[in-house]
């Protein structure tokens, strides 16, 4: 037969655990925070934000492509060198696979892939970062034909299971390291 000590020390014990938990749970929601470097600007695609560094314009929402919800390009010598782009509700699923699957389609034909693993976005359980190189087709303001191109695609789910993108492009070593993670460790899930 169980006391009503052996009882009270067992209650006790489970909300030590109970409590806890919930103290290590909020400790790596806050770990997973957002850092948005200083004199950063963000980029609001409604369901992800993302930041842009310093020199990097973002543009008018009627200027904006289809392909894009929210967009910041770096310019110089009147042609865009490198772009930072939120695009939400890219594809029709509510699957991270398909999802990733279809931020991949772009570089299907001329694209060579680098690499892809799971990192972890603000707000969010799992995203993918997906690395690609390609050649600029030298269209639509972009650099020079032929210019070797570096892609970096942050793929997640928002709250309701709605895909979005982050694509960062840029020519070979145009963006710093410490600018390309501070753009990647930006992004954070909104809605």
């Amino acid at each position: 037969m169980i006391t009503t000590t052996a009882r009270r020390a067992t209650a006790a014990a489970a909300t030590t655990a109970l409590l806890g938990a919930l103290v290590v749970g909020c400790g790596s929601e806050k770990s997973a925070e957002a850092a948005v470097p200083e004199g950063w600007r963000t980029l609001d695609a409604q369901q992800v934000s993302v930041a842009y560094p310093k020199g990097f314009k973002e543009l008018a929402k009627d200027k904006l492509p289809k392909t894009a919800t929210a967009e910041a390009d770096l310019v110089e010598g009147g042609k865009t060198v490198a772009r930072i782009v939120a695009q939400v509700k890219f594809m029709k699923t509510s699957d991270l696979d398909m999802a990733v699957t279809g931020a991949e389609a772009p570089y299907e034909l001329g694209g060579t892939p680098k690499g892809k693993e799971d990192i972890k976005v603000a707000g969010t359980g799992k995203a993918v970062r997906i690395d690609h190189e390609f050649k600029s087709s030298g269209e639509d303001d972009s650099p020079p034909r032929d210019t070797e191109m570096t892609a970096v695609d942050i793929v997640g789910m928002d709250k309701d299971d709605r895909p979005w993108v982050v694509r960062i492009t840029a020519p070979k070593g145009k963006l710093s390291q410490d600018d390309l993670d501070g753009v990647i460790k930006s992004v954070k899930v909104t809605g």
